[in-house]
Order: C-alpha cells, then structure tokens, then sequence
C-alpha cells in the first residue's frame, strides 16, 4: 500500500514492546490481531507430532506477524516469540476487515503477502526434505544471507546475529553439526567470521553445495 493508506490504517494501531525471549503469539490459540515490526526481530516456529520444533522464518523491521488468523478468523498458525527486543504495532482485525474492504487495491497485495508467505511455508518443506546436512544447512544460509546480508568490502555479511542453535533450529540440525560444518566452511574460505558476524566468501561455492 502506498505511504497515504498505511499512515490511515495503522493510526488506530496500540503500541507495544516486546522483550527478548517473550512469546507473542502461540500456535493454536485464537487470534485477533496483527503486529507490524518496527524494530527488532522475531522467531517463528511451528511444533511437529512429535514434538519437535522447526523455525520456518525470522521477521523483521516491516514484515507483518498474525495476519493469516487475523484474516481468516482461525487460529494462529506458528508460535512467535521475539528474538530480540521488539517494538511493534497492533491493530485488530476489525480495523483490518473494515480497512481493506474499501480498498480492493489493498486486498490484491494482502493477497500477494499471504501467497508469499505460502511460498516460504513451501520453501521450508522442500528444505527438511533434504537428507543430507551439509546441504540443507548450505541452503539455510543462503536464504538468512539473501534476506538479511549487507554488502560490505565486496562481502556479504549476516547483519543478524543468529547463534549456532537458531541457525540449527532454522535448518533442522543440531548446534553440533551446525558447528562442524561452519568450522569446514570457515577453513576453506567459503565463510568468515568477523566479530561473531558470518560473512559469505564465496556464494558459488555454497551454492554448488546447496546443491549436492
């Protein structure tokens, strides 16, 4: 939506702050609300039958959190829990429904995000599909890199900061593997690290072994 629509639907939006470690939202609950972020990053997990959790996507400063309950009435489809500290803006669904229902342009992107969003939910299964480790973390990478990396001397650099474990939790491995493979990758000048920052040496390379 354009700078006009935005400021009107989100002047009746409640401010709210949230702090790291603090849950959000909770897969299964009822949900009526949406949150945009304004600062800070959040952690969005789902939990399998058998108990394990699995980080579909980490959100940012812009993206929107809860619109699919919002949208539909249901219940909230992951948990969301603040990866850092988070301020945020919360508008009901009311506001949204009402919003929205006048402005048809606005529905097509609504559309448009929710698509995405299944896209991502689709990107994620193809990537726990994946048998091998190494692989599936080099894939994991590179789309924390593409979504989060900053150009700096010719480098890409991981601007979020994501411990060994988030990253493990984001590719399905354990904090052990994530180690191995990073400590490997780091010696053969695909990674580097610069004050706890990742930095990606050499794209090509991961990707050839994303795609072993």
């Amino acid at each position: 939506m354009d700078a006009a629509d935005h400021i009107h639907l989100f002047a009746q939006a409640r401010r709210r702050t949230y702090r790291a470690g603090q849950t959000i939202f909770v897969e299964g609950e009822p949900g009526n609300d949406v949150i945009q972020i304004t600062a800070g990053v959040a952690e969005v997990s789902v939990v399998s039958a058998s108990g394990r959790k699995s980080v579909i996507a980490q959100m940012g400063p812009g993206e929107v959190l809860g619109e699919i309950a919002a949208l539909d009435g249901g219940a909230r489809s992951a948990t969301v829990v603040a990866a850092s500290d988070i301020d945020g803006l919360v508008l009901s669904r009311s506001n949204i429904m009402a919003f929205v229902t006048e402005r048809p342009d606005v529905a097509r992107a609504v559309i448009a995000e929710l698509c995405k969003k299944v896209r991502n939910a689709s990107d994620m299964f193809v990537l726990r599909s994946v048998v091998d480790g190494g692989p599936r973390l080099a894939k994991a990478l590179l789309r924390l890199f593409d979504k989060w990396g900053t150009i700096e001397n010719g480098a890409l650099v991981l601007t979020q900061r994501f411990s060994q474990s988030e990253i493990g939790d984001f590719s399905g491995l354990a904090r052990e593997n994530v180690n191995r493979y990073v400590k490997k990758w780091t010696e053969q000048s695909i990674l580097g690290q610069k004050d706890k920052a990742l930095i990606l040496l050499d794209r090509a390379r991961l990707v050839a072994l994303a795609e072993d």
